[in-house]
């Protein structure tokens, strides 16, 4: 948990100085395809998506205007029902200065095995302003991010 907090707090502060403020433009939140994305982001992905969670790559360092946010739950043990993906929403605090990020995951029936589920999204995020926190919520409650790349 102390290392999660430690990751948080870099990707942060990391994000507070790198951004600009621009006032004119609006922060976007735009769902993606993996073969749309940056080679380097793709790499990310590799080496998180061996463990179902919650991902945040921050491409500040690469004068890239966006960052990343990879939800997985691609991982299924036999036996066990698949994890999707629904209701995926950004939502911007100005007064506290804090982007919140909730989504809902859902188990599929046997039914859906033979449907396409979302069980891996991508979503490319460019922000406007700075933001001291990033909460994130899961069937609203509360859950860290499992990892902070860059």
């Amino acid at each position: 948990m102390r290392k999660m907090i430690y990751l948080l707090l870099i990707f942060c502060l990391v994000l507070a100085t790198t951004l600009e403020c621009n006032k004119e433009s609006d922060s976007e939140f735009s769902k993606v395809v993996r073969q749309d994305i940056p080679k380097r982001v793709q790499n990310f992905i590799d080496t998180t998506s061996e463990k179902n969670g919650v991902y945040l790559y921050a491409s500040n360092f690469d004068n890239d205007d966006y960052d990343y946010l990879f939800l997985n739950a691609i991982n299924v043990n036999q036996g066990d029902r698949a994890s999707f993906f629904t209701d995926v929403e950004f939502e911007i605090e100005e007064q506290e200065h804090t982007l919140k990020i909730s989504f809902n995951e859902e188990l599929a029936d046997d039914w859906n095995y033979t449907q396409k589920i979302e069980n891996m999204l991508i979503y490319k995020i460019k922000l406007s302003e700075k933001f001291d926190t990033i909460k994130v919520f899961k069937n609203g409650e509360a859950i860290p991010i499992d990892v902070v790349g860059v």
